[in-house]
């Protein structure tokens, strides 16, 4: 009997490995890509939907912030106010948030078991005339970004998310490994494995199932890399690792409280002046103070210049800077993060949103193209699945061991699903011993 290659059994292994996790995750990935493909294209639709709320005929000069404020409380009198985005463009109206009576309180904000429930009036910064008021999720682009991240079910669904993207991973390393030729200097097909056989069948799927998905492999990745840092498992282990890692970065301190308590608080307009005057020059949000101790809080709106990125807290009567960071106070990994998420989005214009419509059409090509291989290569009535003899997990490089337990342990919902795909295997491997026994 012939020795097994290492390489061989790690070809072996990634086969079967990557046929039931195609086979099984294929329906949350086609639903993310479909679903990421709508999101793509955000900005054109809410420029079409909601032009008549966002835009506005430019003035001559603007009202004072408390005015706007005031109009839109007026228009809303039973809803609580979280935070007011202030024009920012010359045609931009005053976005004035408010809280839904109901609303749980969360990290993520003003919320309903994971959807958005407060609402948003909008206001002529010129005229002080109240354009309209949309609940959240009536905005095409939080509805299309819960679409994506939780099937609009809420938090309880984010993690069938998580699992596809996890396993989608998994699936395009273990392709490469498969793929990747031999060089041609030893015979090997080297770069050209790099151009389809046209015209030869299930070999012709099996290229381009190979080759569109490497073409576009860099951003498929750092689209799921990205997706996963917020994801509700894997997002609270990169958000630990972050911190674990930036213990000297500044942080704004819990329970800042502003002192000279016999001065009245600032206007909005002079909390909205000063922030300014500390801020880069882009779209500001601010928070008033939270009760009579309370601080005013800005940063920065829009999430599409990283760069432009801050965080102030003044002082509620004197306005003088309790706390201030920017974007060269970040660490290494914070700022990669704050590059990758609005890329993962489509924040950064056209190019950034035709890159992810080809890796979303390149996710959904893969998995039809999968289908289409196994459905030609199958016998008849039969999975069909790769065999994986036991000889073969012995010949498997020993690295292979730890590596998988750390991604288990970095991304915990595709952990679980490999400890569920493990103990299958094991049961499978000793069904056909049972029958012999017996």
């Amino acid at each position: 009997m012939s020795t097994l290659s290492s390489s061989s059994a790690l070809n072996r292994l990634f086969w079967r490995l990557h046929f039931w996790a195609g086979l099984i995750s294929s329906p949350i990935i086609l639903f993310a890509a479909l679903t990421g493909l709508l999101y793509v294209f955000t900005p054109q639709i809410e420029a079409w939907r909601h032009a008549d709320v966002d835009r506005v005929n430019v003035g001559s000069q603007r009202l004072p912030l408390d005015v706007q404020v005031q109009a839109a409380l007026a228009a809303a009198p039973d809803a609580a106010l979280r935070h007011v985005v202030s024009a920012h463009a010359a045609d931009d109206s005053t976005q004035v948030w408010l809280r839904a009576p109901h609303a749980h309180h969360g990290a993520g904000g003003e919320h309903d078991h994971g959807l958005p429930s407060g609402s948003i009036v909008y206001v002529n910064p010129y005229t002080g005339q109240v354009l309209g008021q949309l609940q959240e999720m009536d905005r095409f682009k939080t509805w299309a970004k819960k679409l994506h991240s939780n099937a609009l079910q809420g938090d309880g669904w984010r993690w069938l998310i998580e699992l596809g993207a996890s396993w989608m991973l998994v699936l395009f390393a273990t392709g490469l490994v498969m793929w990747w030729p031999r060089p041609q200097a030893r015979g090997g097909d080297g770069w050209r494995a790099l151009v389809p056989r046209w015209g030869r069948g299930r070999a012709t799927w099996r290229d381009l199932h190979a080759v569109v998905a490497i073409a576009l492999g860099l951003v498929l990745a750092v689209v799921l890399v990205t997706g996963l840092t917020w994801a509700e498992h894997s997002g609270k282990r990169f958000r630990d690792m972050q911190r674990s890692l930036s213990q000297d970065a500044p942080r704004a301190p819990k329970g800042l409280q502003s002192t000279a308590a016999e001065s009245p608080h600032l206007s909005w307009q002079a909390a909205y002046d000063t922030a300014r005057s500390r801020a880069p020059d882009i779209a500001m949000q601010l928070t008033p103070p939270a009760g009579k101790d309370g601080v005013w809080r800005a940063e920065n709106f829009d999430r599409s210049q990283p760069t432009g990125r801050f965080s102030l807290a003044l002082d509620a009567r004197t306005g003088a800077t309790l706390f201030a960071s920017g974007w060269y106070d970040f660490p290494a990994l914070a700022q990669a993060t704050a590059v990758g998420i609005p890329f993962h989005r489509g924040e950064f214009g056209v190019w950034n949103q035709v890159l992810l419509a080809l890796a979303a059409l390149a996710a959904v090509f893969s998995v039809v193209s999968g289908f289409v291989m196994w459905w030609q290569r199958r016998p008849r009535g039969k999975v069909a699945a790769p065999t994986l003899p036991a000889r073969t997990l012995k010949a498997v490089p020993l690295w292979l061991w730890p590596l998988m337990a750390a991604l288990g342990w970095a991304m915990p919902v595709f952990g679980w699903s490999l400890l569920a795909f493990v103990a299958l295997e094991g049961l499978a491997a000793l069904a056909p011993r049972r029958k012999t026994a017996h």
